[in-house]
């Protein structure tokens, strides 16, 4: 597999690096996202501009466009007079890393690799949760937060949902549409409301999902309406005359780089933990798991690990629906009797490039110039490991 990274989008990345306040040109990559068949991120960055410029309409646009569902079946007339429906297309199966529990039920043992990471959060979070007494002992609050950050569908959402059910708690996930609003105020009243709703049910994880969004850095927002929900949000935080003992908050971003650093002081999300794409073991653990129980001939897990390089579990997804793709043609023309094969694969792996490799080389860039202070140093430890950097 090939590990060049989407060269069409590499100038405008590079730049915006350089320009982060420079609204046409990051018009100019959202555009580039949206051809590139990246709605959400697209969708993101134009959210980033709207916060940054309410009026912008060109942005507006955007953002409609990248958040458009798909086209609304319509009825016409057949040959034979009759009605039926055209132009809609049944909605993709999404897939996670789960192996065998139902999403409500998701545990560790449920998800496939991320040892390390598991037993740091086992360790960090986990045990002092469940023992308050250690916690009243040394008089520390059984609360707080942490932030899970790294590349896109590498299962940030996924362990935060187990994490909960680890700890034995209620788990509330809010996402930018449980919490933005055109309304003036209405905003900073969902967000209250979501920790209102966290304190009555302690013990409690109150996940939020694309933290750059919903706490964008306000020295970067041009929209005082963003830096009023960002307040909101640290007040929040920080108890606001209420008790945040016995709630957990968690969050995940893609871009940790653009949220406030306000959020990341002691007390708030001060913890963040990166989540990298999966090692060699972990996709050979993927392989195996999804494809238990279906019919296949001569696969190599261990190579199809080597040569899924990079590749989050969403990527794995993909490379195996594109291999089953090939055996079905082949059965379709007459073979009918074959499972999937290596040659399945490896047709997949010449169409398929990891998801993770924009991210890493914007944050290659992040690390390169973000100094000595140590906030991306597992980041620049797995660069180093993995001879990116």
């Amino acid at each position: 597999m090939s590990h060049d990274m989407d060269e069409s989008l590499n100038p405008l990345e590079q730049r915006l690096l350089l320009e982060p306040f420079n609204a046409a040109l990051r018009r100019d990559y959202a555009q580039a996202l949206l051809r590139n068949g990246r709605s959400d991120d697209a969708a993101r960055q134009a959210r980033l501009l709207l916060q940054q410029q309410p009026d912008d309409a060109a942005a507006r646009a955007l953002l409609e466009e990248a958040e458009a569902p798909p086209p609304a079946p319509q009825a016409v007339a057949s040959g034979n007079g009759r009605l039926q429906l055209v132009g809609a297309a049944p909605a993709p199966k999404v897939q996670s890393l789960v192996t065998a529990a139902p999403a409500d039920k998701v545990r560790f043992t449920s998800i496939v690799g991320m040892e390390a990471l598991k037993k740091t959060l086992r360790l960090k979070i986990i045990e002092p949760y469940l023992k308050p007494g250690l916690f009243d002992r040394f008089r520390m609050n059984s609360g707080g937060g942490l932030l899970l950050y790294g590349p896109p569908g590498c299962g940030k959402t996924l362990l935060a949902r187990a994490l909960a059910n680890e700890c034995k708690a209620e788990f509330i996930s809010a996402g930018v549409s449980d919490v933005l609003s055109m309304w003036q105020g209405e905003s900073e009243r969902n967000l209250a409301a979501l920790f209102e709703k966290a304190r009555s049910q302690q013990p409690c994880v109150l996940f939020f999902d694309e933290l750059d969004a919903l706490a964008y850095a306000r020295s970067k927002a041009g929209a005082a309406s963003a830096r009023t929900v960002v307040n909101e949000f640290l007040a929040q935080l920080d108890g606001f005359g209420r008790e945040n003992k016995g709630v957990l908050m968690l969050a995940a971003t893609n871009m940790p780089w653009d949220v406030d650093d306000a959020m990341k002081r002691p007390g708030r999300f001060s913890r963040q933990i990166f989540v990298p794409p999966p090692d060699a073991d972990a996709r050979r653990g993927m392989f195996e798991a999804k494809l238990l129980g279906v019919p296949s001939q001569g696969l190599d897990f261990a190579a199809l690990a080597a040569r899924s390089e990079h590749c989050s579990g969403a990527d794995i997804d993909g490379l195996i629906e594109l291999a089953k793709e090939s055996a079905l043609a082949d059965a379709l023309d007459g073979d009918e009797d074959r499972g999937l094969a290596m040659s399945d694969f490896d047709a997949a792996l010449a169409q398929l490039q990891p998801s993770t490799l924009d991210w890493l080389r914007t944050v290659r860039n992040v690390v390169k110039y973000a100094g000595d202070d140590g906030t991306y140093r597992e980041v620049e430890t797995y660069l180093k490991k993995t001879r990116l950097l």
